[in-house]
């Protein structure tokens, strides 16, 4: 019997992000996967995707679209039951992740296991010295999640009844993920890292190491609130970041990474138009 299709795939609703992230991040996925699989986006604008992309049509998602960005929330749409196959495997990441490893081991992990795998929410930096299982368990930050859809059908039949109601008791979508998912998993904490928690130091210690460094472990870098990845190409001087975790040159590994998968103009990136509300 042959394996069950796997698909890597995206979210994108409105014009927050630029089709550019969809298709820097396919193009990145396509570098750091060998296994047979297709990249699809679930979008309400399907323009400018690259053609290698599989454009699928957002569900319909009951909830006034002024709340979608508070929480997130038209990711539960990949648990929606028309938009993939009860049997294959999927593993979701956000669009402004960079993939810096190989994704063979996630793939591997779920098809081992089962059950739903989703990131450790980040622990503030001071509990960077202190070991995982000793740091306080935040609960889940949904930018990388890996299931099988036949298994977690039941997240949005959960949702659908009440959506105005969870989205005041649940806050956001990683919230209500974390609270019905059977079989949740952690990923590994090395795999799946913070790129600012684990690549920026805190001021003053950042005038002495003002340059971010990518964790070598890591497979999957997350941008959670500021800075997004466009942010650190420059120009030079223009500063990014939050109040006590910034930088004002532009990321020389960033600036690499952006140039090799995108094909727009390098100079003048585009940039996240995304309400700055930290929620991952």
């Amino acid at each position: 019997m042959s394996a069950p299709r796997i698909t890597v795939c995206c979210i994108k609703w409105g014009e927050g992000y630029g089709v550019e992230y969809a298709n820097v991040l396919a193009r990145a996925v396509r570098d750091h996967l060998s296994l047979p699989h297709r990249f699809a986006c679930i979008t309400d604008h399907a323009h400018g995707l690259d053609p290698a992309i599989v454009a699928i049509p957002l569900p319909e998602f009951p909830l006034d679209r002024e709340k979608w960005n508070i929480g997130m929330w038209p990711k539960l749409a990949m648990f929606e039951p028309s938009v993939f196959r009860d049997d294959e495997l999927v593993l979701y990441v956000d669009l402004d992740v960079m993939i810096v490893g190989r994704l063979e081991p996630l793939i591997e992990r779920v098809r081992e296991r089962g059950g739903l795998h989703i990131i450790r929410n980040w622990n503030p930096t001071p509990y960077n010295v202190v070991p995982t299982a000793l740091r306080p368990d935040r609960g889940s930050n949904s930018s990388v999640v890996a299931f099988v859809p036949g298994e977690q059908r039941h997240i949005w039949d959960r949702f659908i009844p009440d959506p105005d109601g969870n989205f005041v008791r649940f806050r956001n979508d990683q919230r209500f993920i974390n609270a019905h998912a059977v079989g949740k998993q952690y990923w590994p904490g090395a795999w799946c890292q913070s790129f600012r928690r684990s690549c920026v130091w805190h001021y003053p210690v950042s005038r002495i190491f003002p340059t971010p460094s990518l964790p070598g472990r890591a497979r999957i870098l997350v941008f959670h609130g500021r800075p997004k990845p466009t942010d650190l190409l420059g120009p030079s001087g223009r500063r990014w970041g939050t109040k006590w975790k910034f930088g004002t040159e532009p990321v020389p590994w960033v600036q690499e990474y952006w140039a090799k998968y995108s094909d727009g103009d390098f100079g003048n990136p585009p940039t996240s138009a995304v309400p700055e509300v930290d929620v991952h």
